[in-house]
């Protein structure tokens, strides 16, 4: 089968630009458990959850929609940090985080009663970045620290969301016929889908049987390694797909303009919606306790 050559330049667009994203994800987590290199790590994880939401807001933006940016941000990066407080102190820190996102509501009326600048629409659009982006975030955080297993747990969850978007993409490409939501996303059809679907599976029991090996996930058994990845690859093909919803109402393509994947909001999409399927799944029927 042929493959066009401007296939051939997103593919090598696409595997550059996330071998790097996969060299600094690799870097914050060896920095994430190191005394005061903590903070650090912290601060570039803020930092990447509040470049996700002024993503967000530049596509609201296209359909004449005025989000509060600097505060949506600032609130972003104060939110993340009270959830890194809760985890590592508790006590009174645990209220923290609810506090914080009340205090950006109150915030957002505060701006927009001054800016008069459609208040209704305009306050559920700022607010609704800091639900779709920096809750899951947090949540992210929460699963990294609060597991003694918690850094095997973040891996395992963008190795099975990422394995889902790449068996997604080129089983799509090379068997894809039937649509699967066109007005949504034109490129995304049934056999891609399937194609996530099985790549999940297969990721989710292999780091299963590798977590054995090398003595954690001791209580991951395979019938949880499967439902799980069987969860992951429905939900995160979702997650890319209400992305792709916010895209078509604004008539962008992509979030922003990095080669071969789009922007940030691209490469999390997914992410965003496997993340509190983790947090359920870790808090409600793994062995242990938050």
């Amino acid at each position: 089968m042929k493959i066009k050559s401007g296939w051939q330049k997103d593919l090598l667009s696409r595997t550059a630009i996330n071998s790097v994203a996969i060299v600094i994800v690799a870097t914050l987590l060896f920095l994430a458990y190191i005394a005061f290199w903590q903070w650090i790590f912290v601060g570039f994880f803020s930092l990447i959850a509040a470049l996700v939401v002024w993503e967000y807001y530049q596509i609201v933006k296209k359909i004449d929609l005025y989000p509060a940016l600097t505060l949506g941000m600032s609130s972003t990066i104060l939110y993340i940090f009270s959830i890194f407080l809760k985890v590592h102190w508790g006590g009174n820190w645990v209220a923290l985080p609810a506090l914080l996102l009340g205090l950006a509501l109150f915030g957002f009326f505060i701006h927009f009663a001054f800016s008069g600048q459609s208040p209704i629409v305009n306050i559920a659009t700022s607010f609704f970045g800091l639900i779709y982006i920096a809750v899951p975030w947090g949540l992210l955080l929460e699963i990294m620290y609060v597991s003694p297993e918690g850094i095997w747990w973040v891996i395992y969850l963008i190795a099975v969301t990422k394995s889902a978007d790449i068996g997604g993409y080129f089983i799509g490409r090379y068997f894809g016929r039937r649509k699967l939501a066109s007005t949504l996303s034109p490129k995304k059809t049934y056999a891609g889908a399937v194609g996530g679907l099985i790549a999940s599976l297969v990721m989710s029991c292999a780091i299963a049987a590798l977590g054995k090996y090398f003595s954690v996930f001791a209580s991951f058994h395979y019938v949880a390694a499967l439902l799980l990845g069987l969860c992951l690859g429905i939900v995160g093909q979702i997650g890319d797909l209400a992305e792709s919803l916010l895209k078509r109402d604004a008539q962008v393509k992509d979030s922003n303009k990095i080669p071969g994947v789009g922007g940030l909001l691209d490469m999390v999409d997914s992410l965003l919606f496997n993340i509190p399927v983790v947090y359920l799944f870790l808090r409600f029927f793994y062995d242990y306790h938050y």
